[in-house]
C-alpha cells in the first residue's frame, strides 16, 4: 500500500513540476514575443505564433499579414518599450493553454512617452512540441 501512496505523490510531482515548467515556459513566450515590437522583429514575432495566429485589437481582427504591416509601418516604432505584465490566470490543458493579464506598458515614441494599459487573454498551443501563441484578445482600458 505504501508503495502505491509513493507512486501517486512521484506522479503528481511530475505532472504539477510539468505544468510549472509550462506556465514558465509561456510567460518568457508572451514576453518576449512583446519585446519584438520594440526591436520590429517580425521574423521572430511569426515564429512565436501558430500558423492561424489572430490578434483582436481594440475590436478589430488581424491575421499575421494585417499584423506585419503594422511591423512594417516606421510610424509604429519605439525608441523604447517597458512592458509589466500582471498575470491573473495561467491554464493549461494538454496542448493548449490561456493566460489571462494585465499589460501596463510605457512607450516612447518620437521622445513622447505614452502609458498605455490593456486586460489581455492569450491562446497558446503546443505545435511539434513547442509553445506558440494563437490568439490574442487585447482591451484596453480607458483612463
Amino acid at each position: 500500500m505504501k508503495y502505491l501512496i509513493c507512486l501517486f505523490y512521484l506522479s503528481f510531482s511530475a505532472i504539477a513540476f510539468s505544468q510549472k515548467n509550462d506556465t514558465t515556459i509561456i510567460i518568457q513566450l508572451l514576453k518576449s514575443d512583446y519585446g519584438t515590437m520594440l526591436s520590429m522583429d517580425l521574423k521572430n514575432h511569426i515564429s512565436n505564433c501558430t500558423e492561424d495566429y489572430l490578434l483582436i485589437e481594440d475590436g478589430e481582427i488581424w491575421n499575421i499579414e494585417l499584423e506585419s504591416k503594422w511591423y512594417k509601418d516606421d510610424a509604429n516604432k519605439a525608441t523604447a518599450r517597458k512592458d509589466n505584465f500582471d498575470f491573473k490566470y495561467i491554464r493549461i490543458d494538454g496542448n493548449v493553454a490561456y493566460a489571462v493579464y494585465n499589460l501596463r506598458s510605457d512607450i516612447t515614441k518620437e521622445g513622447k512617452l505614452t502609458q498605455k494599459n490593456w486586460n489581455e487573454s492569450t491562446i497558446f498551443r503546443k505545435v511539434n512540441g513547442e509553445w506558440k501563441i494563437a490568439l490574442i484578445h487585447s482591451t484596453p482600458i480607458k483612463q
